[in-house]
């Protein structure tokens, strides 16, 4: 007690380091960093390779599993997902969850370094691998440029400019473009005259690169100097290009222009398309430097933005999609507010309990714990963001919790007649080791959540740690801090003001009888609760389970795909019908379309789609989030029924990742056609289920495809080689590519297309003129056959196997829990070949992780609580009382979740081990006074009594503080189901504390009515 009476006495010291905490707080509080949600990583990285001409199943067998063979061998390795398509292989690389954050890039470098080293076993006509390690990385202020009545490539150089100029923005770290597309030269010619001039495709190609290559010339030397003779001749415009001058086989020249006709254009088909409220429109992404403040870097691109309003050119238009500086603002903000509420009302409690000027005295030490608090958070680089203001809010009950139980037991050792410093310095030797045993035990009962390594555990490792950091600070403050206002603003009774019995009173006495009640009955009294316990543990099978909720934002996404092989032309117009659906609706403020692919990861959470022709995603913008629930409620039921055809799902925001389905059950095997029956049997199981939302199949429909068999022997005849058939064949739709036009730092793709060209079916594919510079000859005249058949447009494999997956999703009002125990026993039971192999993938698989993470550690955490409990009291029965007090809490949690109708999940999970953490700090003062007054040598029975009594009020106004702390949770959608598990857990904890712990004592040490004293031990 030393340090206690240091601060007592040197009071100028101890006034400086307050004044200091309070400064140091409120400057970390503006210093800091802001966040809309705590961060985590994203523990993948995607390899693309193109293998153009390839077959999804030639991708698979000759580059897909080349890759595979070398990534394999990474010892971080967790596992691998592949998706093949004609001409690209997608190889998504999955690393071990205990993989730490700053060990990552260390790791794709390896990663890299694998990949390159194959590079020279893949077959002619691959391209170069490119391993994609950031596309994790946050792009969370996120414009729109749109420009009625300008082109593509104008809306590009609009885009490029506004690019560059906000890349001078302080903390911007990169920038990128979204829906550009690529431009191309295309030189179209008709067959029939390629013929007639005896000019091949390698005839325009070889002018191309002859004429259009950067060639040093030199230099000349005169006697003091050297002069650069610059290469000149390159293409400078379509004219350079038209003038060009071809050299036939027979040796004939020929202006391009004369024989084709060039024009700038775009490719086809194009990869992504972008629509800001129905205008064609380009998406420009920007993310924050790791040490930036988001908030302030996306107020200074704000007003970046506002001077490109003022000065770009009429018709241009800068729209904002996603601000995640403004989110985290608001977020942060609403936060604050749900803080200052949770602050004056434990104080409004502390008043209620034990006056003004004590409540004062108490509350002021939530203040210095919650500053000390954020000046660790700056110095450790934790952001306020959701998990860790939240973890204030968490923890605010616990905070006072150390400071009333010392201020209590200094007030009633005064009441006794002590002097003041005595009586402080006495309450503080009592209360100190119990206190920070049990302080250290609810820190404890959270070390499973931080050392997991799911992704859960990352996402509140922050609210872990503040919680932490904040109950440590308030033990240092309850030792330091409270006995010194004591000492300062709190008045000794004078003598004719002391009481002569200390918790006296109706409202003590029949306390007294009902505790003397329970302890006769004690038996009978744990017998109830063990039975309510069983009957709380069945109830849990009608609460309703979502492992982590859903976020209550302005903005909801739908997602959109059409049968395989659909056209992006004709995706674009039916997703550009459903936006418009939506824009009618008077709760919208704006609709993006984006088709193609997903738009860079503009929130963490959010997952990515494509490269598929197919795929559309459109991102809805209400103006308050209590609309946008509104409108997505409406949209889950109207969409499907207004737009039958394609698949569609409505998504809110959440905290972690989306899954592709809700449930996935995945076979894996050699065979696609076995694999595609047993998919087959599992989904029937799935459609026959009411409440299961669009089963299908995870590699989609199969797709057409048009087959022209080569002939050697009649296209020798004509002399058309296989290449020169394919060729032709390729310049239809697509584009032979023939050169590369450089405008200015862009290198343009020259592309020979056929004219007059009308080919939609076998057909009149067959009638298409193929050539070789010499004669040209209908494709059906140089082909065995030209067939239609169907094909798997993509092959999934799952760690180097064949995988197929049966996925659905759940109808509105229900769960994946819900679903999947329905439907499981019956999926499972599908009878497998030899050679194959089943498991449940997505939502059911990372839950299942990340509980086993939780439970990793839990042994420990639990082994280390026993530990101090046994260390503290110095015998094993006190500490068994404890843990046998921990599951009844259980009851008040399963209450809780019935009456209010919240979802069961991880959150709920860490905040009844917070729980415990509370519950175990309650008993142990408790004991500790049994054990006391035990010592002073009253009887045992009336030691319990009292005890009890004495620690009523303490217990009270810790539970009270928290529970009414933690009511502004209840309306923030991620917090509600934690918020609901504290608050109705430890309402009947309480009644746990003060009136079960004295039976367990009881039954314990066998303790009668007016029992003698027991012997130490």
């Amino acid at each position: 007690m030393k340090l206690v009476k240091y601060f007592l006495q040197k009071k100028p010291v101890t006034i400086l380091l307050l004044v200091l905490i309070l400064a140091g707080g409120l400057f970390s509080y503006i210093k800091m960093g802001k966040l809309e949600d705590a961060p985590f990583t994203i523990k993948q990285a995607l390899v693309l390779t193109p293998y153009p001409g390839a077959s999804p199943s030639e991708v698979q067998t000759q580059v897909t599993d080349v890759l595979e063979e070398a990534i394999q061998s990474l010892g971080e390795l967790y596992y691998l997902k592949t998706e093949n398509r004609a001409g690209l292989s997608k190889i998504t690389v999955y690393v071990k969850k205990e993989i730490r954050a700053e060990d990552m890039q260390q790791l794709w470098d390896k990663l890299r370094r694998k990949v390159n080293d194959v590079q020279g076993k893949l077959p002619a006509g691959a391209g170069t691998s490119i391993v994609n390690d950031d596309f994790g990385d946050v792009l969370g202020v996120f414009y729109g440029l749109t420009g009625s009545g300008y082109t593509n490539r104008q809306l590009e150089e609009q885009a490029k400019l506004i690019k560059n100029e906000l890349l001078k923005v302080k903390d911007v770290a990169k920038i990128e473009i979204y829906g550009v597309q690529t431009p191309t030269i295309d030189i179209t010619v008709n067959p029939s005259m390629m013929s007639q001039s005896n000019i091949t495709t390698a005839d325009i190609s070889r002018a191309f690169n002859a004429q259009n290559k950067v060639t040093d010339a030199g230099g000349i030397e005169t006697s003091a100097n050297r002069i650069r003779i610059e290469s000149t001749g390159n293409f400078y415009s379509l004219d350079d290009i038209r003038n060009l001058t071809i050299v036939s086989r027979t040796g004939e020249h020929f202006r391009l222009a004369d024989i084709a006709d060039i024009r700038e254009s775009y490719q086809t088909p194009a990869s992504n398309l972008m629509k800001i409220d129905g205008e064609p429109g380009i998406g420009i992404a920007i993310s924050t430097v790791p040490t930036g403040n988001v908030v302030d870097m996306a107020a200074l691109v704000k007003e970046k933005i506002d001077s490109f309003r003022e000065t770009m050119p009429e018709g241009f238009e800068l729209v904002s999609i996603y601000d995640q500086g403004y989110e985290s603002d608001v977020a942060n903000q609403g936060f604050i507010l749900n803080l200052i509420i949770s602050v004056v009302t434990v104080v409004a409690i502390l008043l209620f309990f034990i006056g003004f000027k004590n409540g004062i005295l108490v509350g002021s030490g939530l203040i210095f714990s919650i500053f000390a608090t954020l000046i660790v958070m700056y110095a450790q680089g934790i952001a306020l963001q959701r998990m860790s203001l939240a973890a204030i809010i968490i923890a605010m009950g616990m905070l006072v919790d150390n400071a009333i139980v010392v201020s209590d037991s200094a007030l009633v050792n005064m009441q006794r007649g002590m002097r003041k410093r005595v009586a402080i310095l006495k309450a503080c030797g009592a209360t100190a080791l119990p206190l920070l045993a049990a302080t250290f035990i609810a820190i404890l009962t959270f070390l499973p959540i931080y050392y997991s390594p799911h992704i859960t555990g990352e996402l509140l490792s922050s609210l872990v740690v503040v919680i932490g950091v904040s109950l440590m600070f308030s033990w240092v403050f309850a030792l330091t801090q409270t006995p010194f206002f004591i000492q300062e603003f709190v008045r000794r009774p004078r003598p004719e003001e002391l009481k002569g019995e200390l918790f006296s009173g109706k409202v003590y006495d029949r306390f007294r009888q009902s505790l003397r009640f329970v302890i006769r009955h004690k038996s009978v009294t744990i017998s109830c609760l063990v039975v309510l316990l069983v009957a709380s543990a069945v109830s849990f099978r009608y609460i309703p389970k979502v492992f982590v909720p859903a976020l209550d934002k302005q903005y909801f996404t739908v997602d959109m795909w059409l049968p395989e092989g659909t056209r992006i032309e004709e995706t674009e117009r039916i997703a550009t019908e459903i936006s418009d659906y939506i824009e009618k609706k008077e709760e919208t403020e704006t609709v993006s379309t984006f088709v193609g692919r997903t738009p860079p990861r503009y929130y963490l959470s959010n997952v990515a789609f494509g490269p598929q022709s197919n795929y559309a995603q459109i991102l809805v913008k209400c103006e308050t989030s209590k609309l946008s629930r509104k409108l997505h409620a409406e949209l889950q039921e109207e969409i499907p029924a207004q737009f039958p055809e394609p698949f569609i799902k409505v998504n809110k925001f959440e905290l972690s990742p989306l899954t592709e389905a809700v449930i996935e059950a995945r076979f894996l095997g050699p065979d696609a056609a076995v694999l595609d029956s047993l998919t087959g049997l599992a989904l029937e199981v799935m459609r026959n289920n009411p409440k299961v939302d669009h089963a299908r199949n995870e590699w989609g429909n199969m797709a057409l495809m048009i087959r022209p068999v080569y002939d050697p022997v009649k296209a020798g005849a004509l002399g058309i080689t296989k290449s020169a058939m394919m060729e032709s064949v390729k310049s239809i739709n697509d584009g032979l590519p023939v050169g590369i036009y450089r405008d200015r730092e862009k290198q343009v793709p020259v592309l020979l297309k056929s004219s007059g060209a009308n080919v939609q079916d076998a057909e009149s594919l067959g009638d298409f003129a193929v050539w070789n510079g010499d004669r040209s000859a209908p494709l059906s005249q140089v082909t065995k056959e030209i067939e239609t058949t169907w094909e798997y447009p993509q092959i999934r494999t799952y760690n180097r196997q064949l995988s197929m997956a049966a996925m659905c999703g759940v109808r509105p009002g229900h769960t994946m829990a819900e679903v999947h125990g329905e439907i499981r026993k019956e999926i499972e039971a599908i009878q497998l070949p030899e050679g194959y192999t089943f498991f449940w993938d997505s939502q059911y698989k990372d839950q299942g992780e990340a509980l086993q993470a939780i439970a990793k550690f839990f042994p420990l955490a639990f082994l280390l609580l026993v530990v101090i409990l046994v260390a503290l009291f110095g015998n094993f029965r006190q500490p068994v009382i404890i843990l046998c007090v921990l599951p009844l809490s259980l009851i008040g949690v399963a209450i809780g979740m019935l009456l209010t109708g919240f979802d069961f999940g991880f959150f709920p999970i860490a905040g009844w081990l917070g729980l415990l953490g509370m519950i175990i700090k309650n008993v142990i003062v408790l004991i500790d006074e049994i054990n006391a007054l035990k010592r002073s040598g009253m009887p045992v029975y009336e030691s319990i009594i009292e005890a009890t009594v004495s620690r009523t009020r303490p217990v009270l106004m810790a539970a009270t503080t928290t529970i009414f702390g933690m009511i502004p949770l209840l309306w923030d959608i991620a917090f509600q189901g934690m918020a609901a598990t504290i608050i109705f857990g430890l309402t009947f904890a309480t009644l746990l504390t003060l009136f079960v712990t004295p039976a367990l004592y009881a039954l314990f040490y066998k303790v009668k009515p007016n029992s003698a004293p027991l012997p130490r031990r």
